[in-house]
């Protein structure tokens, strides 16, 4: 760390010393240290920028350099970053198209849904109600059906001991006797 800061300490005091024409960017942005690029919380560059200050010389035309320097590489890393985000515009545009586009879907579906439950709920009570209410009937109907063979066959199985009764002389049995919970048959 102190020999890098050492190096662009010392290249920052020549610098001031010397007018030299503008240095391009990667030459600028290679110039310095690697603290700067570590983030805010990790790197003081105020007081780097304190710890450069030359014992002798500190006049007007190095702050002015000094100013000049570091201007410059803000002007690069500006540039850099405008660069990077307008590259990533059109990705940016892109996806906020998308998010739009799956906005209006989903808007779309949900009036598809609330459509879909008005006509499920009218077919349930134009149709599926009366089927169902068709097939108890129906359930009922048939359930009654076969009581009514019953009693018919026991009708005709009364009928039939009576005639058999009669025929053979024989005295009509007594009805049985009413359940015990006094309910009749």
């Amino acid at each position: 760390f102190f020999f890098a800061s050492e190096r662009w300490c010392t290249s920052m005091a020549s610098s001031s010393s010397h007018s030299s024409p503008p240095q391009p960017e990667s030459e600028r942005l290679a110039g310095l240290p690697p603290e700067y690029f570590l983030p805010l919380e990790d790197f003081d560059a105020v007081g780097h920028m304190l710890q450069c200050l030359p014992e002798e010389g500190l006049g007007e035309s190095y702050l002015a350099a000094q100013l000049d320097q570091t201007q410059d590489v803000l002007e690069e890393i500006n540039s850099k970053l405008s660069a990077r985000v307008m590259r990533s515009y059109g990705a940016f545009v892109h996806g906020m198209a998308q998010v739009q586009q799956l906005k209006s879907d989903l808007v779309l579906t949900a009036i598809q849904c609330r459509a879909a439950r008005k006509h499920l709920s009218r077919v349930e009570t134009g149709t599926v109600n009366p089927g169902l209410n068709i097939l108890a009937r129906l359930r009922r109907k048939r359930a009654l059906a076969e009581l009514l063979s019953m009693v018919d066959g026991l009708r005709a199985l009364t009928s039939e001991s009576d005639e058999l009764c009669r025929l053979l002389g024989v005295a009509k049995p007594p009805p049985p006797p009413p359940p015990a919970d006094g309910q009749g048959p």
